[in-house]
């Protein structure tokens, strides 16, 4: 299979040698009086140039592409497990906190709920395996309160 990057190349160099000729030819009808070839290589030199920008903006594009390509074929970044409070979560990047249990069972990133007080503690929920997390376990008062009516 051709090389695309190396068909564009030769194209504007083509092109390139397309326009130094023209350039040329421009120079030598200066010197007629016809005003038709020069109107017509004056017309002829603008599509060049035309041409010449639509390769090199296909070039562009296709360095943009294979490098975006080039991405998509790297391996996916692993999530990292970090610990939060007194819970360990799952991390990608600055990505988180993901659900422990549904990455270690499903291979499945799912994004934990914010987390919220919970007696005296902070917890936070898996929307889809309804765990819980305690980021801070909670506070139980074992004081007895006795109410006189």
């Amino acid at each position: 299979m051709t090389d695309p990057l190396a068909v564009a190349s030769l194209a504007l160099s083509l092109l390139g040698k397309t326009t130094e000729a023209l350039s040329a030819l421009r120079e030598r009808a200066q010197r007629t009086k016809d005003l038709d070839i020069k109107d017509q290589i004056s017309t002829m030199y603008d599509h060049v140039l035309s041409l010449k920008e639509a390769v090199s903006r296909l070039v562009d594009e296709n360095k943009d592409l294979r490098r975006q390509l080039a991405q998509q074929q790297l391996p996916a970044e692993k999530p990292k497990i970090k610990q939060v409070g007194q819970t360990n979560y799952y991390f990608k990047g600055d990505e988180g906190p993901f659900c422990q249990p549904c990455y270690d069972t499903k291979a499945k990133l799912v994004s934990l709920l914010p987390s919220e007080p919970w007696n005296n503690g902070v917890r936070r929920e898996c929307p889809v395996c309804g765990e819980y997390f305690y980021e801070k376990r909670m506070v139980f008062n074992n004081q007895i309160q006795v109410r006189r009516g």
